[in-house]
């Protein structure tokens, strides 16, 4: 004891705790590391990442009712024309998203994306501008669709690319997360876009690119991310990604299982269904809007659920598989074109199996792949999603025109029926225990 110490004792004064000179047990102190790890709003670049990916979706979410109320319900066009101005919008992901994916893989995606959001805000914009003079065709729909699908495929691998490198969270609950913000956005951009019966199409096109502008601020704010892969976008890169892809028996299944998705799910909803509002139930874009709206409020109400719960699954795959099931099975209720109400029920049950399916299936697919090829792989999924919808797309709207929309619900079900038996025999996809 020394001096100072000694005079204390003899006032009655307990002596001093000497401080540690080690450090005090991990159980003695909190766990900011653990903390902020489970916490997304501890996670700085998670909260911009966020920022940048809900002005995209708000934007998307207007977008997608305006394509389907300018086609259906103000240039009064076919199945078949809506069905070629979706394939117009989605079929640029078959040629350009692998591609993009490379870009992103062997760049800095965080540049790759902003100048993305920049273009994206240019076909609304100019969309808008004919809106009010009014030029509107269907070609000038066609080049719309062509242009932005076209700048889609170049955004949505670097924005899955650069997930895992802006955030501290547990990667199943950081693909929940994005995946349940996505989709909550967009239901606001859908709900927007229920005021186009009484504004008109110019105002929500110009609100949309005023949205993907505001976008590239927030991205702006994330620190440049070097390059997971040094060297050029070659085809050869492309051809590793697939190859990586093919080989890993976790990714494969649930890329053709997405692809599926596109084909019999995607198609039938952005074409059969909005025909069906329109000469079924009453048309409009409030009725249109609803639709969506119902449908992603289930995929949002089941990937936050996947986001709280998600982690404790022991069979992801098992959970893709069931969640497929249920949309052949609403498509085949669908079929029978049952009151609104009804149909708005069911399209609720349909987005949760949705919710669970992307959640899920991007979860394996971004655990499953290395590093180097992360982007290419992810733009693989995304090609499954997209890719299918452009060939399904002029397909059931034919069926749709010739037999029917019956007819062409229940051939898009009977699709994936076979395709989910066909998987399921040739994959451990059922079997694969989580990580």
């Amino acid at each position: 004891m020394d001096y100072p110490q000694r005079k204390q004792a003899k006032r009655g004064y307990p002596p001093p705790r000497r401080e540690q000179s080690f450090p005090a047990r991990r159980g003695d102190m909190p766990n900011i590391r653990r903390m902020s790890a489970s916490d997304p709003s501890a996670d700085p670049g998670f909260r911009t990442y966020l920022g940048g990916l809900s002005s995209w979706f708000l934007a998307q979410g207007i977008g997608m009712v305006m394509v389907q109320w300018l086609v259906t319900d103000v240039l009064r066009r076919s199945a078949e024309d809506l069905g070629l101005v979706q394939m117009c919008a989605m079929g640029p992901a078959l040629l350009f998203m692998l591609y993009g994916g490379a870009v992103a893989d062997r760049g800095d995606a965080r540049r790759q994306l902003m100048i993305c959001h920049v273009l994206a805000a240019m076909p609304p914009l100019a969309l808008a501008v004919l809106a009010l003079t009014g030029k509107l065709d269907l070609l000038v729909m066609i080049i719309y669709g062509v242009a932005s699908g076209t700048i889609a495929a170049f955004a949505i691998p670097a924005r899955d690319g650069l997930l895992p490198r802006v955030t501290r969270l547990p990667m199943p609950r950081a693909v929940a997360v994005a995946t349940g913000m996505q989709f909550l956005t967009q239901l606001v951009g859908i709900g927007v876009a229920t005021a186009a019966d009484s504004t008109g199409a110019a105002p929500l096109l110009i609100a949309q690119g005023v949205m993907l502008l505001a976008g590239t601020l927030a991205i702006a704010r994330l620190r440049p991310q070097p390059a997971a892969n040094g060297g050029g976008a070659t085809d050869g890169g492309l051809v590793d990604g697939i190859r990586v892809a093919v080989r890993e028996p976790r990714i494969w299944p649930v890329i053709a299982l997405i692809f599926a998705i596109g084909l019999f799910y995607v198609a039938p909803f952005v074409v059969v269904l909005p025909i069906a509002v329109r000469d079924v139930y009453g048309g409009g874009s409030t009725r249109l809007a609803l639709l969506n709206l119902m449908f992603w409020a289930g995929t949002i109400a089941a990937s936050f659920a996947m986001a709280r719960f998600g982690a404790r699954l022991a069979h992801r795959g098992r959970a893709v598989v069931l969640a497929l099931s249920m949309g052949f099975v609403v498509l085949a209720l669908m079929a029978l074109l049952p009151p609104f109400p009804v149909v708005l029920a069911l399209i609720f049950v349909w987005g949760t199996g949705a919710g669970v399916t992307m959640t899920q299936g991007r979860t394996i697919v971004q655990m499953a792949a290395p590093a180097s090829h992360r982007g290419r792989v992810l733009a693989l999924f995304q090609l499954g999603f997209m890719g299918g919808a452009p060939i399904g797309a002029p397909v059931v709207g034919a069926i749709a025109s010739g037999h029917g929309l019956t007819a062409a619900m229940l051939a898009a079900a009977a699709g994936m029926v076979v395709v989910i038996a066909i998987v399921l025999a040739t994959s451990g996809i059922w079997r694969e225990r989580s990580a």
